[in-house]
């Protein structure tokens, strides 16, 4: 049943088994393939929840990958936990997001399916409880295709990835020929170190939208919302920059506008970029 899948795809399936198990579940079940597609491809994670969200998800904490953990465990057990050697069957909305991932996969001319092709797959099922997680953080399936399309014209398909030259960032692997071309474009910029913090932004009071000038405070259109903006991502990797996560979240390079992490910039740029003090 699963020989088109990649690696990545198999291992999925293997930890939607397992955390199916935990919550004793008799079944597989969407949010266990999301809660085993959040845990085998982080940097696929990174990249699309990132991509999503809303201003009130971005004020708080909690990252989007944690609130879904949560609410998944909010639902509380189905019953007791079942020894993880159960070969738990794929429940009908299960079966069916397995079905889109292939469907997702032959549209693009891939052979393979991949975690990209099963995140589609989740979100086509919009009965499933993934993807009503997924779409409350602002994933939705139209633009999670045009981020994937966009994607793998820098990263390449699912099976050209795993074939491919890679290099490992914050521990996960990822397209060499990717991060030199990032790199060479990036180089143009001075970098200066620095801790992140979070930024001042005005919402619009109508639409929510952010605005990032703030310039125009007096503006009654907006209303001011010091440090509202708690989180932003690494140019290269999407790895998550935060004050709450520790020094691998919060030591930063920055041009002025965009940010980089400190594993990125430090492993692939020759020249060390200015530190402040």
């Amino acid at each position: 049943m699963f020989e088109r899948y990649t690696e990545k795809a198999r291992r999925v399936i293997f930890f939607a088994r397992y955390e199916a198990s935990q919550y004793g579940s008799p079944d597989i079940e969407t949010e266990h393939l999301l809660l085993g597609l959040l845990r085998e491809d982080h940097a696929l994670s990174r990249r699309i929840l990132g991509a999503g969200g809303t201003f009130k998800d971005l004020v708080f904490s909690e990252s989007s990958i944690d609130v879904i953990r949560h609410k998944i465990s909010e639902r509380g057990m189905l019953g007791e936990k079942l020894p993880t050697s159960v070969d738990l069957p794929l429940s009908n909305e299960s079966k069916r997001v397995l079905a889109y991932a292939a469907e997702e996969a032959e549209s693009l001319g891939h052979r393979h399916i991949g975690t990209e092709h099963l995140l589609l797959g989740l979100l086509r099922e919009k009965k499933g409880f993934a993807a009503q997680l997924l779409n409350e953080e602002g994933v939705v399936l139209k633009r999670s295709r045009g981020n994937i399309a966009e994607w793998q014209k820098k990263y390449g398909s699912a099976e050209e990835s795993e074939g491919t030259e890679s290099v490992a960032i914050h521990g996960q692997a990822w397209n060499l020929d990717y991060v030199r071309a990032q790199t060479k474009t990036l180089e143009k910029f001075a970098w200066s170190k620095r801790e992140w913090k979070p930024l001042d932004v005005l919402v619009e009071f109508e639409t929510g939208r952010i605005f990032f000038d703030t310039n125009p405070s007096q503006d009654p259109r907006f209303k001011l919302v010091p440090d509202g903006w708690t989180r932003d991502w690494c140019v290269i990797c999407g790895w998550e920059l935060n004050v709450y996560g520790g020094a691998e979240h919060f030591t930063v390079y920055t041009n002025g506008r965009q940010w980089l992490c400190a594993e990125c910039c430090e492993q692939f740029f020759a020249s060390k970029p200015e530190s402040n003090s």
